[in-house]
Formats: structure tokens, C-alpha cells, sequence
């Protein structure tokens, strides 16, 4: 069987996937900024020359700023759509994401560099897609879902994305209209800290309105973005209501403290985790075998729902 490697291990490809590995190196220019919610913002890139780039939806890219400013974000546009777009968290001490909010400017000059990435659209997957996101963990989450109605695919597809308050949703006009032109496809956006309970969000945590949900997703394919915690207690979940480790594709992202702090007390950074890579976190054996993923980032997923 096919294999493709992150950072040296050998991951056996799933039969009859593509995945983008070629690497590309763009440079672009800014055509947008806007703000998302009060800590998210959102840049748009034109790719002027080393394009087109291409991607699979669920990927990510190096992106850098100026000189010794660089950080990796997911593409939170398809694959189809020739403007780029990332979502960035503004972080304390985040030196790419401080960039971003206080210098960033429409027709700056950027760099890219990718696409990286296991966590991508199984687009030959023909049952349920389960989507659960934290945070700013929903850029990829944004180009999976647009990526697979824009291909046609008519199975269930549940988004399920967790924030602390009203304030940290986004997306919202985006997600109505699809789910009015989709009728395969529903989302839920449940609040971890609310004060009390709103119309339109459903309370707890993002794991636990999963859980209410479903009680088998065997025949499920499910793709995981955000902050460890959510990552791992969601993961945890689905295996327990049958999803093979095969089946589920994540990324997690950490911060440089969140490394400092969970690293010794709870060992979920696997070792050999440095600053640029994706590193395997935990793999089956065996035909068909996948991984769940882990790379350190300063500025991306810092979405603390998990980490109180």
C-alpha cells in the first residue's frame, strides 16, 4: 500500500485518496482583513506568482510575514477557490498574530510555503462526516465542508463547533446558507461558559453534544481541529461509540505554554515535538492505519474551552 511520511515515520496512504504533498512556494499579496470576533481575524491572500496552490481541504501552510515573522495556518478556503484564507487568534506574546492585528495591511507581501498536513478531506468516503471544531480550529473545518458539498456529496455531514461565549462565533451567515442549500448538511454551536442559556446554542462541552447525538458512529468519518483538550476528549468519544482510529483525523495545535504546562503533568506532547513540525501522536498498525497529529504553535487554537 501507498505510504506517505510525516517527519520521518511511514503513514500508509487509505486506497483510492489523493493528498496534496508536492511543496509549493507562493508569494502572495494581502486583498482582505476583517475581523471575525474580537480576537479572531481574517486575511485573504492573491496568489501573484509560484501558483496555482494546491491543496487538499483540511491542509495547512507556512505563512510568513517578513523576515523571522512566520507561523503555519489552515487554509480555511476549498481547494477550488484561488484566494487563500486563514483564520488567526490574536495570542499574548504571539509575535505572528500581533503582526497580523496591529501591522498587517492590504497589499503587503506574504509568502507561502506548503501545502502540510494529514488531516484532509477523505473524499471517497462514502458514509456520515462528523466535523467538530474549537475555537479558530474551524478555518479547516470551513474548507473540508466547503470542499465536500462543492464536490457533491450527499452523505450526512454534522458540524458540531465549540466556543466559550455568543462572541467567539463566526461564520455564522456562511453556515445558514449552506445548510439551506444542503439539506444533508446540519451544525450545532455549543457555548462552554455562558452565563445561561441562549436560544440558537446548545450548553456544555463539545464532547458531550456529541455524545447526546449519537450513540454508534461506527460507519463515520470524523475530522478534529482545535485545542488539545478538545481534541483528545472528542477523539476519546468516538472510539468509544465505534469509530476506528482510521476513521478520525485531527490536528492539535499547542502553544508554547500549553506545552511548558502539559508536557510534564500530562505527557499528551509526543516527544520530538518541535517548533516547525507535525509529529505522529498515536497510529494503528496495520492496512488502512492513520494518525492523529500534533504541532506547536504560538499563535493558532489557543482556545483555552479545554484548558482551564
Amino acid at each position: 500500500m501507498p505510504s506517505i511520511t510525516v517527519d520521518g515515520a511511514s503513514i500508509p496512504a487509505e486506497r483510492g485518496e489523493a493528498m496534496r504533498e508536492a511543496m509549493q512556494r507562493a508569494v502572495c499579496r494581502v486583498v482582505a482583513i476583517a475581523d471575525l470576533t474580537h480576537d479572531i481575524r481574517r486575511f485573504r491572500l492573491a496568489v501573484e506568482s509560484g501558483g496555482p496552490f494546491e491543496f487538499s481541504a483540511g491542509q495547512y501552510a507556512r505563512v510568513e510575514f517578513a523576515p523571522g515573522i512566520h507561523r503555519e495556518y489552515s487554509m480555511a478556503n476549498p481547494p477550488h477557490d484561488s484566494i487563500l484564507e486563514s483564520h488567526v487568534r490574536r495570542t499574548a506574546n504571539g509575535l505572528a498574530s500581533s503582526h497580523v492585528f496591529t501591522r498587517l495591511a492590504i497589499g503587503d507581501p506574504v509568502r507561502v510555503e506548503g501545502p502540510l498536513g494529514t488531516s484532509y478531506l477523505r473524499e471517497r468516503h462514502p458514509g456520515p462526516i462528523l466535523l467538530a471544531a474549537g475555537g479558530s480550529g474551524m478555518a479547516p473545518m470551513f474548507s473540508i465542508l466547503e470542499s465536500a458539498l462543492h464536490l457533491g456529496l450527499t452523505q450526512p455531514i454534522r458540524l458540531y463547533f465549540g466556543v466559550r461565549e455568543a462572541r467567539d462565533f463566526y461564520g455564522e451567515d456562511q453556515l445558514v446558507t449552506l445548510a439551506a442549500r444542503h439539506p444533508n448538511f446540519r451544525y450545532d454551536v455549543v457555548l462552554s461558559a455562558a452565563d445561561a442559556a441562549i436560544p440558537r446554542f446548545r450548553m456544555g462541552m463539545l464532547h458531550e453534544a456529541i455524545a447526546a447525538d449519537w450513540a454508534d458512529l461506527e460507519v463515520a468519518k470524523a475530522y478534529l481541529a482545535g485545542p488539545p483538550m478538545m481534541v483528545e476528549a472528542v477523539s476519546d468519544l468516538l472510539r468509544e461509540r465505534g469509530v476506528a482510529l482510521r476513521d478520525i483525523h485531527a490536528d492539535a495545535y499547542y502553544t508554547e505554554a500549553d506545552k511548558a504546562r502539559l508536557q510534564p503533568a500530562h505527557g499528551l506532547v509526543a516527544p520530538g515535538l518541535n517548533a516547525r513540525s507535525e509529529t505522529v501522536r498515536a497510529a494503528t498498525a496495520g492496512p488502512g492505519a492513520t494518525v492523529i497529529t500534533s504541532r506547536l504553535a504560538t499563535d493558532e487554537y489557543a482556545h483555552d474551552e479545554f484548558l482551564r
